[in-house]
C-alpha cells in the first residue's frame, strides 16, 4: 500500500516537474526570440547589422504599390509582418506575401521609420507633432504630441523606454503606455531628427540639426556634446555605437567621425560632400556609409580604407550588411545595390524612382526597402 502510494506521489511529482520544465522551456524560447529587424538600423546601437545572410540575386518576390513616395525605412515583426510609413501620412502593415493587412492614417506625412516593441506594439512619429503606438491589429492604444513635427525614428531600450527627438528641440523619453518619463531640451531649439542610439552602458546619443551629436546619461542628463558640422543644415545621420561605446555618425560637411565614449574625436573621414546615410558598424569594427558624392565606403578600424563602391547617384539611404559582409543600400540613382564584402557588385535592382528608404534583411534573407515611386519592394531567392 505505501509503495503504491508513493509511486503515485511520485509520478505526479515527476509530471509536475516536466510540465514546469516545459513551460520553463517554453518561456525562454519566448523570451529569446527577437525580431530579424526590430527598428531603424536594426538594433539599440544602431549597427545596421543582421545576423542573417542577404539575398544572392536581385529576383522580385513582390511590390506593394502605396499612394506616395516612401523615405521610411520599413521594420518586421516576429510573424513576418513589415511596417513602414509613408509621405500619404499612413502607417502600413504588410504580410510577407505582399498582401495588405492593414493601414493607419495620420495627420501628416510619415517619414520616421517604426520600432516594434517587446509587447508587439509598433511605435512611430508622424509630421501632425505625435508620436503613435499601435497594437498588432492597427487600433491606436496611444498618442503623445510634442510641439514640432516628428521626423525622428524611435528607438526602444532595453527597460522598454521609447526614445525618440522632435522639431521642437527636444528629446523625449516615454514608457510604453505613453506617459513621458523624462525630456531633454537642447539649448538652442534645434530640432532633432535623428534617430537616437543608444549604447551597451545605458548612453543616449542623436545628432541635432544644427551639426551638434549630444550624449546624454540614461536619466536624460547631458554627457557631452560636439560641434561636428555647421549650424545651419538640416542632419538626418544617425549614430552608430560599437561595443566599445565608440559614436560612428556623419554630417553635411562630408566628414564621418568616430568619437570616444568621453567625447574625444578618435578619428576622421572626408568623402567630399555631405553624409546623411547613416552608417553601419560590424563586429570586426568596420564602418559602412554612404555619400552624396555618390560613393558607398567601407572603412577598417583602423581609419584605413577597405573599399569603396561608386553608384550613379546621391546616397541618402543607410545601408544593412548581412552576415557574409555584404552591403545592401539604395541611391537616388532608383537602384538598390548589392556590394559583397570585397567591394565588388553582388546585383543591382531598378525601380523607377529615388531610394531614400534604407533596407532590412530578413530571416529568410529577403531584402525589404522603399523606394520613391510609391512602391516597397520585396526580393530575395
Amino acid at each position: 500500500m505505501f509503495t503504491k502510494t508513493f509511486l503515485k506521489i511520485f509520478n505526479v511529482l515527476l509530471a509536475t516537474l516536466v510540465l514546469v520544465a516545459g513551460l520553463g522551456v517554453h518561456f525562454s524560447i519566448a523570451n529569446s526570440a527577437d525580431s530579424p529587424w526590430q527598428m531603424f538600423r536594426h538594433d539599440l546601437r544602431h549597427t545596421g547589422i543582421s545576423p542573417f545572410k542577404g539575398a544572392q540575386t536581385n529576383k522580385l518576390k513582390w511590390k506593394f504599390e502605396v499612394e506616395k513616395r516612401i523615405t521610411s525605412s520599413p521594420a518586421i515583426g516576429l510573424d513576418g509582418t513589415i511596417y513602414f510609413g509613408s509621405v500619404d501620412g499612413k502607417l502600413y502593415a504588410v504580410s510577407s506575401e505582399g498582401k495588405l493587412v492593414w493601414t493607419f492614417q495620420t495627420g501628416g506625412e510619415v517619414t520616421s521609420s517604426p520600432a516594434i516593441g517587446p509587447d508587439g506594439k509598433i511605435y512611430f512619429g508622424s509630421r501632425d507633432k505625435k508620436l503613435y503606438a499601435i497594437s498588432s491589429d492597427g487600433s491606436l492604444k496611444w498618442a503623445y504630441e510634442t510641439e514640432g513635427e516628428i521626423y525622428s525614428s524611435p528607438t526602444i531600450g532595453k527597460d522598454n523606454t521609447v526614445y525618440f527627438g522632435s522639431a521642437d528641440g527636444n528629446l523625449y523619453a516615454t514608457d510604453t503606455n505613453g506617459n513621458l518619463k523624462w525630456n531633454y531640451t537642447n539649448k538652442i531649439y534645434s530640432s532633432i531628427s535623428s534617430s537616437p542610439s543608444i549604447g551597451d552602458d545605458g548612453s543616449i546619443y542623436f545628432l541635432i540639426s544644427k551639426g551638434i551629436i549630444c550624449a546624454l546619461n540614461r536619466d536624460g542628463t547631458l554627457r557631452w556634446n560636439l560641434r561636428i558640422g555647421s549650424n545651419i543644415y538640416q542632419s538626418f545621420s544617425s549614430p552608430a555605437v560599437d561595443k566599445d561605446g565608440v559614436v560612428y555618425v556623419g554630417s553635411e560637411n562630408g566628414l564621418v567621425y568616430a568619437i570616444n565614449p568621453d567625447g574625444e574625436i578618435r578619428w576622421r573621414v572626408n568623402s567630399g560632400k555631405t553624409v546623411q546615410s547613416s552608417p553601419a558598424i560590424d563586429s570586426d569594427g568596420t564602418v559602412y556609409f554612404g555619400s552624396y558624392n555618390k560613393e558607398v565606403y567601407a572603412i577598417n578600424a583602423d581609419c584605413t580604407l577597405k573599399w569603396n563602391f561608386k553608384t550613379h547617384g546621391w546616397i541618402e539611404s543607410s545601408p544593412a550588411v548581412d552576415s557574409e559582409g555584404t552591403v545592401y543600400i539604395g541611391s537616388s540613382d532608383g537602384s538598390l545595390y548589392a556590394i559583397d564584402s570585397k567591394g565588388e557588385l553582388k546585383w543591382r535592382y531598378q525601380t523607377e524612382g529615388w531610394i531614400e528608404s534604407s533596407p532590412l534583411i530578413g530571416s529568410d534573407g529577403t531584402i525589404y526597402f522603399g523606394s520613391n515611386d510609391n512602391h516597397l519592394y520585396a526580393i530575395g531567392n
